[in-house]
């Protein structure tokens, strides 16, 4: 463990309150608090400091580093000196990729660290992955078995080199540091807004802090968190905090860094985050608060929220640990910061406030024409961008293929001019559904728009109803033939056919017959181009199949 001395050096630093955490480096942790970062001036391996790592939690806070440009097909050299000689944590050392779209490329297997009394260094040789523009490395702090109140772990001297070249890891020997100062405030009820800081806080007086906007407020009261000593609590408010599109002013005196944060005062309405919102659009990376009900997960990083049914009323929500803390039919508050992510609007840097009730029905979902998200539109088009992040249904919609190389369908709900993607983004590679080609479905899923192309996204099984195609067993002597066809088709089925009836797509009935037996010759010639469904009843059941017509 370490010395006595270390540990006066080290809180002296803390009560000192100057240096707060390392530039170019972000913490990411499923409650703000989990971690945090100081200078240690007394043990490192190169420059003339390290960076201590104390976790305080039994989460899994992530310690990244700024993104960096790396060439695909370079060979490279990663490594990181790790001092953990403490048995309540462990580290896991990833260096990772992202894709031009910003998806990831995972690259080598991440690395633990041992206990000991010495410097380890964390390292791997291998090729930037194809297809591969960005790296970034990553760490996770763990708890161990016997983890109490915190654990101290020390990183120094983190090295990404391609080809024998400079390091590419900003600041990765934790050389600069940024002062103690305000990151981000908002607002969590009436009268009341939290303010996080980069470092613990000793001392404040509600006399420090003014917001300006829509009006000068003060606060009566500022009081330090009893288990965070980076979060602040400002409550009695001088005037109401109603909810506009004014961005407010958040400054306190007397702090050495950043003394100004900006955020919207009071609780937004999620339409504002959508960018066809005929109403305004919130600013991207100021604090927001909103309050909803989640209406789909995907057990990784992504949720989605709404706060009523219809157009403009949902969005996706990013963040690393977030899902950890919600499930659907939640109804949940919390902060977040509006970003466009190639052109997907999402919340992101999500801190759960309060969780409402849980169990609820999500919103109804919006019935929508496949047209309005038809996977040639271009980024931004309002009929889909109205529904992005939305609960919806398509009726109606006819499988046309199925990608299994990359996990989708694709479906129409006309005569094929519409095509409906049908993505993996919540139920990942589509594993709890599957569809037959032919057959005709509704499908209720969340919007979301990728790779330059809207989706439909079902959350699981039950988000499939299969609406036409052969209904049971005893229905596969049924023959329609040719199919496609152009002047006629030939029927046969098992059973007496009374009635043969045609519609297009959308259910409309175009042309029925009076059968009797059971084979019989029917003529489309009629009819234009399309897909249709064919609608037989027999003696025992109806049935139904798709039709095309050339």
């Amino acid at each position: 463990m370490r010395s006595k001395t270390l540990l006066f050096v080290l809180s002296l630093v803390l009560s000192l309150n100057v240096l707060a955490q390392p530039a170019n480096w972000m913490i990411d942790t499923p409650s703000p608090g989990d971690l945090t970062l100081m200078p240690n001036t007394v043990d490192f391996t190169q420059g003339v400091q390290s960076c201590e790592m104390m976790l305080h939690t039994t989460n899994v806070p992530y310690f990244v580093s700024d993104n960096f440009a790396v060439n695909a097909g370079a060979n490279y050299t990663f490594s990181v000196d790790v001092y953990d000689n403490d048995t309540r944590g462990r580290l896991k050392v990833y260096a990772d990729f992202y894709d031009a779209d910003g998806g990831d490329i995972y690259g080598e297997a991440p690395l633990y660290s041992e206990d000991m009394d010495a410097w380890q260094t964390i390292s791997w040789s291998a090729l930037v992955p194809e297809g591969a523009v960005e790296g970034y490395v990553w760490i996770k702090f763990y708890d161990q078995d016997d983890f109490i109140d915190e654990a101290i772990i020390l990183v120094d001297n983190t090295m990404f080199v391609e080809d024998g070249g400079e390091n590419l890891v900003a600041n990765g020997g934790y050389e600069a540091w940024t002062m103690l100062g305000m990151y981000n405030a908002y607002y969590v009820g009436e009268g009341a807004v939290d303010v996080r800081y980069n470092s613990a806080i000793e001392a404040v007086s509600p006399a420090d802090f003014m917001m300006s906007g829509t009006a000068d407020i003060t606060f009566a009261n500022a009081e330090i968190d009893a288990n965070d000593p980076t979060l602040v609590h400002l409550s009695g408010a001088s005037q109401s905090l109603d909810f506009d599109l004014t961005i407010d002013e958040l400054s306190q005196t007397g702090l050495e860094g950043t003394s100004m944060v900006s955020l919207y005062a009071g609780m937004a309405t999620i339409a504002y985050t959508n960018t066809a919102n005929p109403d305004g659009v919130l600013e991207n990376d100021i604090s927001a608060t909103f309050q909803g009900i989640i209406s789909a997960h995907d057990a990784y990083n992504n949720v989605w929220v709404h706060d009523g049914a219809g157009a403009y009323m949902g969005v996706m929500i990013f963040g690393y640990s977030f899902q950890e803390e919600v499930a659907v039919g939640d109804e949940v508050m919390f902060t977040a910061k509006r970003d466009d992510y190639f052109d997907l609007s999402e919340l992101v840097s999500p801190i759960l406030l309060q969780t409402i009730s849980t169990g609820n029905t999500p919103y109804q979902a919006s019935n929508i024409a496949g047209a309005d998200i038809n996977t040639s539109l271009p980024a931004g088009s309002e009929s889909a961008e109205k529904w992005e992040g939305q609960l919806v249904t398509v009726s109606n919609a006819v499988v046309i293929e199925y990608n299994e190389e990359d996990f989708y369908y694709l479906c129409t709900d006309d005569d094929g001019t519409t095509q409906i993607k049908i993505g993996d983004n919540v139920d990942f590679q589509l594993a709890n559904v599957s569809l037959s080609v032919d057959d005709v479905y509704q499908i209720i899923g969340v919007v979301d728009f990728s790779y330059g192309e809207y989706r439909l996204n079902p959350r699981g099984a039950d988000d499939i109803k299969i609406t036409t195609g052969i209904s049971n067993p005893s229905a596969s002597a049924l023959k329609v033939y040719p199919n496609p066809a152009k002047e006629s088709i030939h029927i046969s089925c098992g059973d007496v056919i009374n009635n043969i009836s045609i519609s297009n797509i959308n259910g409309s009935l175009i042309k029925k017959s009076f059968i009797g037996n059971n084979s019989t010759s029917f003529d489309v010639s009629g009819l234009p181009a399309g897909i249709y469904v064919l609608r037989l009843e027999t003696t025992n059941e109806t049935l139904s199949h798709r039709l095309v017509i050339r």
